[in-house]
């Protein structure tokens, strides 16, 4: 049997040493695209498999990450192609995707030509349905998954320096920002591009200089006003330091170029629970979801909305589909915290029993029941703390916080048992 004839699990998926050595297809078309990619990749001899596009990236992220290539059918029928890529993004925003994603496109739109260019997509596959034109696709297709021209090292030196950018925090250690600063400068004698003032961008606003940052952001886009870069770049500063209404403007104003955007909503949604403007971000979270029914921050923003409107049930369905539940279980942890510092103890136990219900049982975390054996500790109910601070232990018998706090308490039942 070959490997076209077989079901994409019996594709081989592994090498000698256990990790994944393969291609992966995402695609819900079974029929000629699949029939196209299968054909080329067994001709060459890679092992390859074909995932639908509902697969969960973020539960099996490290077998995606090991991934030579993705190959993404674009008009995926069961979720937006653009939506996955914008996922692997959130996961790992340094992700090569202009050398490792390779789209397959039957009839793209100008949206798509924008989301293509504001994503990074380079290698797209255009198909059309006639025997000339897909052997022209087979051999296109070929060239992206064997290509051994020796890359240009100037090129290979910008993507490289841009990828270390991407993880740039203001905790980078000096050796990082040293190394980048000085390759850049060789780099500044092809010219100072729109990627150059971007990189430098990112150096200022890594060592806290925003004024310097927001001006060689604002120079990129007068180099190319269309470098998505400097704009997602100015938009995570000022989400970063609170200038929450100039993020936001930068963010509708992208959203006009192309609509198609599920994680542009969601910052969009997020930036206005940040302002307590809850029918705006119910708004936002929505429109996402009508685009990616499976965009997992759309689903936990909108439940975290729905569970402090009191909808308790619809939280926790929407919870029950998102793989970002532990963003929304350690917001409403944070919640309950501050409820226990204000010593609000009935209404911190009210909400943390909520909490309990709409969270899936996988994600009842220690710190959830640690946090509510605190609250009955404070509040004096010493006895009540240390059941919860048990089952914290069950859940991470290593959890430190909770043997200190369990032993204590217990220390303290111990000396004065009418306490209880």
């Amino acid at each position: 049997m070959t490997n076209s004839q077989k079901s994409p699990e019996l594709v081989q998926k592994s090498d000698k040493s256990g990790e994944f050595n393969e291609t992966i297809v995402i695609s819900d078309d079974q029929s000629w695209i699949w029939e196209l990619a299968t054909r080329q990749l067994s001709r060459l001899a890679i092992p390859h498999v074909r995932l639908p596009s509902t697969v969960p990236l973020r539960h099996s992220w490290e077998r995606f990450r090991r991934a030579k290539h993705m190959i993404i059918h674009w008009e995926c029928t069961n979720r937006s192609a653009g939506a996955i890529v914008e996922e692997i993004l959130s996961i790992q925003p340094n992700f090569d995707i202009s050398s490792r994603v390779i789209v397959l496109t039957t009839h793209p739109t100008q949206e798509d030509v924008v989301q293509f260019a504001e994503l990074g997509v380079t290698r797209i596959i255009r198909l059309r349905q006639r025997e000339q034109e897909l052997t022209a696709a087979g051999r296109e297709l070929d060239m992206h998954l064997t290509a051994t021209t020796a890359p240009n090292p100037t090129e290979e030196l910008w993507r490289k320096l841009q990828r270390i950018c991407d993880s740039l925090s203001p905790e980078a250690p000096q050796e990082t920002l040293q190394y980048v600063e000085q390759h850049l400068a060789k780099l500044a004698a092809g010219g100072l591009t729109a990627r150059y003032h971007d990189i430098e961008a990112k150096l200022h606003a890594a060592r806290g200089n925003e004024q310097a940052a927001v001006a060689s952001w604002h120079e990129s886009l007068n180099k190319n006003p269309k470098f998505y870069r400097a704009y997602d770049g100015l938009i995570a500063l000022y989400k970063r330091n609170g200038k929450l209404a100039e993020a936001l403007a930068l963010l509708q104003k992208l959203q006009t170029l192309c609509r198609q955007s599920t994680s542009r909503l969601v910052s969009m949604a997020e930036i206005h629970m940040k302002r307590q403007d809850f029918e705006h971000a119910e708004f936002c979270f929505r429109s996402a979801l009508e685009r990616d029914s499976y965009c997992s921050g759309a689903l936990s923003g909108l439940a975290e909305l729905r569970f402090h409107a009191g909808d308790l049930e619809q939280a926790r369905s929407l919870l029950s589909r998102s793989q970002l539940v532990h963003r929304t279980a350690s917001n409403l942890n944070q919640h309950g915290v501050e409820l226990v510092n204000q010593r609000k103890y009935k209404e911190a136990l009210e909400h943390y029993t909520k909490a309990q219900y709409v969270l899936p049982q996988q994600d009842k975390s220690a710190l959830l029941f640690y946090n509510i054996g605190l609250c009955y500790a404070r509040w004096g109910q010493a006895q009540m703390a240390c059941e919860f601070l048990r089952i914290a232990l069950i859940k991470d018998p290593m959890y430190k916080k909770a043997q200190r706090l369990l032993a204590r308490l217990q220390s303290a039942l111990e000396r004065t048992p009418q306490a209880a």
